[in-house]
């Protein structure tokens, strides 16, 4: 979920469960027991084998703290609390860039190549359609929900954005979906699970991948949460109060990440949840209603992972 601020975070051996390569081979580790094979194009081993020891993953959180602490920083000082949303959101494309090179070097740091941590071509296109298929039904549960309560219906694509209290222009929202869908997103769970995730999960040897993973799941959600502070402190984007939302949020991806092993999946969930595509205007209902997004994303999780049990080689 994005603090709505300038500039925004992107959060040992192995056990032989964890590090085995062997495509015929059942993987049972994590939450996810898929087995590898070459035609199995939602198979993917988590978390990967890295090459470094556990100190990789302090350093990753120390650099982008002081990224932060600068990048926030010099807005502060350059540009006040008087920026515009447009102003908001193209800042974070040069922030991303950033934050995208430091995530890209710790996992090449460990050996870890993009299409080990889910992030392969194989990925892109069942990730796609998946989120289509959210976004349309995200769309129809705000038409019933509007209707329910008795009220018009006004549509209009990014129609929430379009109408009070927002009421940005195309150019605005235009922009704002540039930076949250191919910037913000990606790159905060390229950072925070593609990376920190796994590398937790691959630091902690207690027997049981399950326990393992949902730590994990828990421990990246807290550093992404806390990696925010510099953000509320500089800029005061959305108040402490966001720091519980964060956490959440960041368990919420995590899992489903964890389930699904498609981080492609997650990026472009995570940048709708910043910015809601929605088609019709949810008004006075309000939005978003987390009872109707966490039951399609729980939807989407049962169904994705049918899909990739049905694409398992025999």
């Amino acid at each position: 979920m994005e603090v709505r601020t300038s500039w925004s975070v992107a959060s040992g051996p192995n056990r032989t469960e964890f590090a085995s390569r062997d495509p015929s081979t059942r993987v049972r580790s994590g939450l996810l027991p898929f087995p590898m094979g070459r035609r199995d194009e939602a198979a993917v081993q988590l978390p990967p084998r890295f090459a470094d020891g556990p100190w990789p993953a302090v350093a990753f959180a120390l650099a982008f703290t002081l990224w932060l602490l600068v990048s926030n920083g010099l807005t502060s000082s350059l540009l006040g609390a008087e920026r515009s949303y447009l102003v908001q959101q193209l800042l974070n494309v040069p922030s991303g860039l950033v934050q995208l090179a430091i995530a890209y070097a710790f996992l090449r740091h460990g050996g870890v190549r993009i299409r080990d941590i889910g992030a392969g071509a194989r990925q892109v296109v069942p990730a796609v359609i998946a989120v289509l298929a959210v976004v349309a039904a995200l769309n129809v549960a705000v038409i019933v929900l509007v209707l329910v309560a008795g009220e018009p219906l006004a549509f209009g694509w990014f129609a929430l954005y379009r109408s009070p209290p927002f009421e940005l222009s195309a150019a605005a929202i235009g922009v704002a979906a540039m930076a949250q869908y191919l910037f913000v997103g990606p790159i905060e769970e390229l950072a925070f699970r593609g990376y920190l995730q796994n590398k937790l999960a691959s630091m902690l040897q207690l027997g049981r991948p399950r326990v393992a993973t949902a730590l994990a799941v828990v421990g990246a959600a807290l550093v992404f949460a806390v990696l925010h502070v510099p953000t509320l402190l500089l800029l005061g984007g959305g108040g402490w109060g966001a720091l519980p939302l964060l956490v959440a949020s960041g368990v919420l991806f995590g899992t489903i990440y964890a389930l699904t092993r498609n981080l492609v999946l997650v990026a472009l969930l995570h940048g709708i949840g910043n910015l809601w595509p929605l088609a019709v205007d949810p008004g006075p209902v309000g939005w978003p209603d987390w009872i109707v997004v966490l039951t399609l994303y729980a939807a989407l999780v049962v169904g994705y992972r049918r899909w990739a049990a049905r694409r398992r080689p025999s």
